[in-house]
């Protein structure tokens, strides 16, 4: 054949070849030889090894990578979740494809070492031949139960690809994907958004400043409201940029020096209807109070109303320009408490006159303090500008809070809807509000400027109070969706991260330590088929056809003979990975009658060039 022909062309080598192998070198170059160096072979291995190496760490860097960008990204939407996991699991799939191939890479250079050690049956030899096949392994290792080395070395090796493989899960298992409960966990579109309407305040459904609606009942729901919002959380502020920046949960908001209040007006999913998980707009509407007056009034006097007979307590007082007197109904005043008053003959919706109205969304507000046995102080009036902002940032007809509703606002704290001369076409809407001593809003000791703090903060409950508990309406904004947040247990991923890449970089060092004694020939099948040329080449042209297991019970019966029978009948059925003499030079060969590692120089294959 060819390939006879060409081994026999094989130039004979001078000396004594045996000598020179039993010396540690393998012989000469011939034309088909190829020279064996240890350490090039190392530094080829680790070359070979590498890329995997470097392609483990890689993933696990552009794992940890990604799952810091989500953590800090979230929350995230549906749609970026599914992305999240799309590449998460890629990643995951090429990081286990990895370690599979890796294994059979380091499969493929133990294996000489394990056949260069000791000798195996010829189906045994096959088997470790295919040793990056678990399959292959687990079948070597039921075939060998009376061999508990053999079965362990299989097992271990089996037992460190599943752990491969299930580090990969792990690292999953240390993050996940939560679903928003609250504000915190939003996702942002724009859409159709509930949102509060704040035209007017709404009783059962119907706008109370409505022409068929009595003005009381606007006057009432306005007070309510107020009252509603009584110990409600606020934040300071200074600046509005503090309001948007805010992550806490405020109902509203106070400036340092708390003559002004704000509130940040929020728009919900139509699903939401725990309104769990508002999106905060940018539309602002503040009350604020101005320069108040604090005035001491003479004694007071009782005079006749349409309530009866000495009813109303008048306060005479000066302002600086006139004389003037505070009017106060005597159910409504009492020692030590504070009484709010609204002076205006028409509802604030309406007000039109300077003595109540002080602009457009403005109201002069009332109080008195009176006096009594437990503060031991003497009656005092202040009067105080409280002013309604317009909504700021309003893109919308729906968003606008109407001059009418925010004088309702404004007066809130003084509001009752009480009026007097019912059977008169023309109602006066004189009302007041008392409170009585240790109630948050009277007024104790403060001061003018606190007293419109006070007023203020009412109003501002009042229109907070609106927003939370008037009907909603559907209207275009900020569509807030529950989104999903990344939960990371940063300090198990990176240690997992760290073992990996650390076990994987021992293994591949461990691996090359192992074969350094060895010659690891290449992995193709043509470099394995030439090896095992001797053993299956006693069939001749017979058995193309027979599974491996069949040819090697051909091999160990003896179907062909060897030329030198008694050599075969001595070791039939028990083959190695070792080294051969010929005339040629060494050889390289799995089958019989070699020279194995341990009978080798040092304990080593030759350095030097194999036929």
């Amino acid at each position: 054949m060819a390939g006879e022909e060409a081994y026999s062309a094989l130039p004979a080598q001078s000396g004594d070849e045996s000598d020179q192998i039993e010396q540690g070198k393998a012989g000469t170059a011939s034309t088909y030889s190829k020279a064996f160096n240890p350490r090039e072979q190392l530094w080829q291995l680790l070359a070979e090894q590498m890329p995997r190496l470097i392609f483990t760490a890689v993933l696990i860097a552009v794992t940890l990578i990604i799952v810091k960008v989500y953590e800090q990204k979230s929350p995230v939407s549906l749609d970026d979740k599914h992305v999240f996991n799309t590449i998460v699991t890629v990643v995951n799939l090429a990081l286990a494809l990895n370690f599979l191939e890796a294994f059979k890479d380091m499969a493929k250079v133990l294996r000489w070492r394990v056949l260069a050690n000791r000798k195996f049956t010829v189906r045994e030899t096959d088997l470790i031949l295919g040793g990056e096949s678990l399959l292959k392994l687990a079948t070597l290792a039921l075939g060998s139960l009376k061999k508990p080395l053999t079965v362990f070395v299989c097992a271990f090796w089996i037992l460190l690809n599943i752990l491969a493989q299930a580090s990969v899960a792990i690292i999953t298992l240390n993050y996940s994907m939560e679903t928003g409960v609250n504000s915190t966990g939003v996702t942002t579109s724009r859409g159709n958004v509930s949102f509060a309407k704040i035209d007017c305040y709404y009783n059962s459904g119907n706008c109370t400043t409505a022409p068929d609606q009595p003005p009381e009942v606007a006057q009432n729901e306005a007070h309510a409201y107020g009252e509603a919002s009584l110990r409600e959380r606020r934040c300071p502020y200074e600046t509005d940029d503090d309001i948007f920046k805010s992550r806490e949960d405020c109902t509203y908001f106070t400036r340092g020096d708390s003559q002004e209040y704000a509130y940040r007006y929020m728009e919900y999913n139509p699903d939401d209807r725990a309104r769990a998980y508002p999106h905060p707009t940018e539309r602002l509407i503040k009350t604020s109070t101005g320069q108040c007056s604090q005035y001491k009034p003479n004694a007071s006097h009782p005079v006749g109303s349409p309530d009866g007979p000495a009813s109303i307590l008048v306060f005479p007082y000066s302002d600086g320009r006139e004389d003037t007197a505070l009017r106060i109904a005597r159910t409504d005043s009492a020692f030590d408490s504070t009484t709010y008053a609204f002076t205006g003959i028409h509802p604030p919706q309406a007000a039109s006159a300077s003595t109540v109205v002080c602009g457009p969304r403005c109201i002069w507000v009332y109080a008195i303090r009176h006096h009594g046995p437990v503060t031991e102080r003497d009656d005092e009036i202040f009067k105080c500008p409280i002013t309604v902002s317009n909504v700021s940032n309003v893109d919308d007809m729906a968003h606008v809070v109407p001059h009418n509703t925010a004088r309702l606002a404004a007066a809130s704290i003084a509001l009752s809807g009480r009026y007097t001369n019912p059977d008169s076409d023309e109602k006066e809407w004189q009302q007041y509000q008392w409170y009585p001593y240790g109630s948050y809003w009277e007024l104790g000791d403060l001061s003018a400027q606190e007293v419109g703090s006070r007023m203020a903060e009412f109003a501002i409950g009042s229109l907070t109070s609106m927003a939370n508990y008037n009907p909603q309406q559907n209207v275009s904004g900020t569509l807030p969706t529950l989104g999903y947040s990344l939960s990371v247990h940063w300090s198990y991923m990176i240690a997992l991260a760290a073992v990996i890449t650390g076990v994987h970089c021992l293994l591949v060092g461990l691996i090359l330590w192992i074969a350094r004694p060895v010659v690891v020939p290449g992995d193709s099948n043509l470099v394995v088929a030439r090896l095992l040329h001797g053993l299956v080449g006693r069939l001749g042209e017979k058995g193309n056809l027979l599974e491996a297991k069949e040819i090697a019970e051909a091999i160990e019966k003896g179907e062909k003979e060897h030329e030198d029978a008694n050599a075969v009948q001595k070791e039939r059925g028990t083959v190695g990975y070792g080294v051969r003499h010929e005339s040629s030079g060494a050889v390289l060969e799995i089958g019989e009658g070699l020279k194995r590692r341990k009978s080798l120089p040092g304990g080593k294959f030759p350095q030097g060039g194999y036929a």
